[in-house]
């Protein structure tokens, strides 16, 4: 199965209307293509959890527009979708002492599904996921 890593924007934004829209069209207007996209509230505030086709310019764009946020790396699993394969995974990780943080979908395809996975050790994530 495929695994691999990419790059994730934490962006904090006000919880309310236009908030997200204002973030998503900042990047539509520079051409980046949303590949994933999460959002998570905490009280008032917003987070915006999204990968991108173009990190650099998405950073760049972000920065220059003012928001907070953060990077991290993401490792990107593939898998059929059938049951339990969620399920296969996050024991597998566990067992090596990785811990997921969070986790959301990249894409679904003919029967293919591309799971976005925030680990607490990234690099060591994507090297038990990709033992097979």
């Amino acid at each position: 199965m495929m695994t691999q890593m990419m790059r994730e924007f934490v962006i904090e934004i006000e919880n309310k209307p236009g908030a997200l829209a204002r973030v998503c069209s900042s990047l539509g207007q520079k051409k980046i293509n949303i590949k994933a996209v999460a959002i998570d509230r905490v009280g008032s505030q917003g987070f915006v959890r999204l990968v991108t086709n173009d990190p650099e310019l998405t950073s760049k764009t972000l920065e220059d527009g003012g928001y907070l946020f953060s990077e991290n790396d993401v490792v990107v699993r593939g898998f059929v979708d059938e049951p339990n394969q969620l399920g296969d995974v996050a024991t597998k990780l566990a067992s090596q002492g990785v811990n997921i943080e969070s986790v959301y979908l990249l894409n679904s395809k003919n029967d293919r599904t591309h799971v976005v996975f925030v680990l607490d050790d990234p690099e060591r994530g994507a090297r038990v996921l990709s033992q097979e």
